[in-house]
């Protein structure tokens, strides 16, 4: 080595080690830094990520409550049940196909969507939750590698179909759907838990402690009686079937407190594997139909309350036709000079119209109101509707509407409306539940009779429900089959027809059949309405319905206790007073009332004139004069005030003097 070649070679390493050391010392200062950075400056941020990747908590749902009928008999409640779960990884590829086909059937799931699921891959996929006995059973059997359990709480309803539209469903996240269930979600769901939980590495979830179990849901109690639910939904699915209707409703409720004690519907549907269709709709609060002649009973109760009806008045029902301005009204069989007791009992739509007329527009609309017609019954159920009652701007509406035509409204409405007469007079608010009850909280709800308003006095209430007696103990009436036996007993028969959605007029052959009523008379404890929509054959509410209301009329006294009042005697002979001689205006008089009116002329008052008298004031103004009888003209047709075409043939009945 030449002089001096070791000292520069002394240098260079020197240089390089300084390098190095320099080097190492970054680089410690770099980590140094970076360690500083995420253990001070990002710490906390840090930690949480951490503890997100392993650190959970999990909602732990309660059982839901409990829905009973009123006695305590169960009618929903929760129960543990399987639900499967599939690993795509560990699911057999050799003969794939067929083990997936056999798992479906065994699940009665389409196969075809099972295979989607093993298609996407990944650790976990639910194949179906809340399996059956009968399921969890079937799955066990076959024994397919790569198939897990989880235990789960799944609805049961133990009494199947019944009250299965009152009482509703849940969908698959236990979530109620439809009825009750729906209704009172936040009770029966009740108060969630969240658990604090650990993750491990395959994302299986592992509880840290073991806590308490949730308390379950509030249990909801309800006002319907379970026997007596299951003898209506019997014999109004009998009625049904027979009549071969498109479908029935039935609503018992007790007149004095608005609690309904029985809500059937036909057809029916089971809860435990419910399919959507018709069968799920709760008809008898959601549907509204033309109620037809059960309406008579709120007319002649707001006419007896304005004075313009008197009992034992003489009423003429034209023996069945009259003539207002271009419509005919008929009854179904002929009735002449009989009181207003007669007209409830043997339906006749004249006289009932000519009430109507007496109560006038403005009346007639605010009686169906006082009834709660219009209105929702407030139930609280999703969707329920008001029903209409439009103000009656023709002759012809006020008289159809005088006997259940040209309005709508729920069976709910109906029943309830007539509770307000079995009851003296009060309008309450149906009412569903009775109690709901929280294992924590104590008395959630409890059921009381609400008011909503006075609908009748108690005179008239009380003076129409005598006559409702003679529709089933009249020779004449029109409800002899629901006569109980044992009991005495009241109502009303309707037979409305059906708007045609095609024609827009009213159907040649579909009926909305219906029966009203209540027992015992005089001290009313149970009020049913029975409705039949599109019988065939036989399609008169007195066939149809009133057999229905006797047999759940007949159950409810036995399962009330009432003592039997006697057996159903024929009514008695209703007092007819004479009829009054009306004052008897003079031709003159007669002659201004027959003022031109708007494309016509009014018909003139003729009520108390002898017969020529009244022709000369009809050829006066135009109209012709048709006479049967003699004597005093007693009733005219069209009635007085009618604006008429000139020409127009009015028919007097006239009656002896005296």
């Amino acid at each position: 080595m030449r002089p001096g070649g070791e000292a520069r070679a002394a240098r260079w390493i020197a240089v390089r080690i300084g390098v190095v050391a320099l080097l190492l010392a970054g680089a410690f200062l770099a980590v140094g830094a970076r360690a500083v950075h995420l253990q001070v400056m990002q710490s906390e941020k840090l930690g949480a990520m951490a503890r997100d990747q392993y650190l959970r908590e999990v909602e732990w749902k309660p059982r839901r409550g409990a829905i009973t009928d009123r006695n305590g008999v169960v009618l929903a409640q929760d129960v543990e049940a399987d639900s499967v779960f599939v690993d795509p990884r560990e699911f057999p590829e050799r003969g794939r196909r067929a083990a997936v086909a056999r798992l479906a059937r065994a699940l009665s799931i389409e196969a075809r969507g099972l295979e989607r699921k093993l298609a996407r891959g990944g650790r976990f996929a639910w194949v179906k939750r809340r399996l059956s006995p009968d399921e969890s059973t079937a799955v066990h059997a076959l024994k397919l590698p790569g198939i897990g359990y989880a235990k789960e709480s799944r609805r049961y309803y133990p009494r199947r179909e019944l009250a299965a539209q009152l009482v509703g469903f849940v969908g698959d996240d236990d979530d109620g759907l439809e009825g009750v269930e729906r209704l009172y979600e936040d009770a029966l769901s009740g108060e969630a838990l969240r658990v604090p939980s650990l993750r491990d590495a395959r994302g299986v979830m592992l509880l840290r402690d073991a806590p308490e179990r949730p308390p379950e849901g509030a249990r909801v109690e309800l006002t319907i009686d379970q026997g007596l639910q299951r003898v209506a939904e019997r014999a109004l699915g009998r009625a049904v079937a027979q009549s071969r209707a498109a479908a029935g409703m039935l609503v018992a409720l007790d007149p004095r407190t608005g609690e309904v004690l029985a809500l059937a519907n036909a057809p029916v549907f089971n809860p435990n594997s419910p399919r959507r269709g018709d069968a799920m709709r709760d008809r008898a609060v959601l549907d509204t139909y033309e109620p037809g002649s059960t309406f008579k009973m709120f007319t002649f109760a707001g006419a007896l309350d304005a004075g313009v009806l008197r009992p034992g008045e003489p009423l003429f029902c034209e023996n069945g036709s009259w003539r207002l301005g271009t419509h005919v009204i008929h009854d179904s069989h002929p009735i002449g000079w009989v009181g207003p007791g007669k007209v409830i009992a043997a339906s006749s739509n004249i006289c009932a119209a000519k009430i109507g007329q007496r109560l006038g527009r403005e009346r007639l609309q605010r009686t169906l109101r006082a009834f709660g017609f219009g209105e929702r019954t407030g139930t609280g159920l999703p969707s329920e509707p008001r029903g209409q009652v439009p103000f009656p701007r023709a002759d012809i509406s006020l008289a159809t509407m005088s006997f259940g035509q040209g309005v709508t409204a729920s069976p709910l409405q109906i029943t309830t409306a007539a509770a307000a007469i079995a009851n003296g007079g009060t309008l309450l608010r149906p009412q569903l539940v009775r109690r709901v009850v929280d294992p924590v909280r104590g008395v959630l709800h409890e059921a009381a009779p609400e008011v909503v308003r006075r609908a009748a006095s108690p005179a008239a209430a009380a003076q129409v429900a005598r006559w409702m007696e003679g529709t089933l103990t009249d020779p004449d009436g029109t409800g002899k089959r629901a006569r109980l036996d044992g009991w005495r007993a009241a109502g009303k028969t309707g037979t409305a027809q059906k708007a045609d959605p095609v024609s827009g007029s009213y159907s040649a052959d579909k009926r909305f059949s219906s029966f009203v009523g209540f027992a015992p008379a005089g001290n009313p404890r149970v009020v049913i309405g029975v409705f039949v929509d599109e019988p065939r054959g036989e399609i008169y509410g007195g066939e149809v319905a009133a057999p229905v209301f006797k047999e759940v009329a007949e159950q409810a006294m036995r399962e009330l206790g009432v003592p039997p009042s006697g057996p159903a005697a024929p009514g008695p002979v209703e007092r007819v007073a004479a009829a009054p001689e009306p004052p008897r205006p003079t031709v003159e008089e007669a002659l201004r009332t027959a003022r031109p009116g708007a494309g016509g002329v009014a018909v003139p008052v003729l009520e108390g004139l002898p017969a020529r008298s009244a022709l000369k004031v009809l050829e006066a103004a135009e109209l012709l004069g048709e006479t049967a009888g003699t004597g005093l003209v007693a009733n005219q047709s069209p009635a007085p005030g009618t604006v008429v075409e000139p020409g127009t043939r009015v028919r007097l009945l006239l009656r002896p003097r005296g």
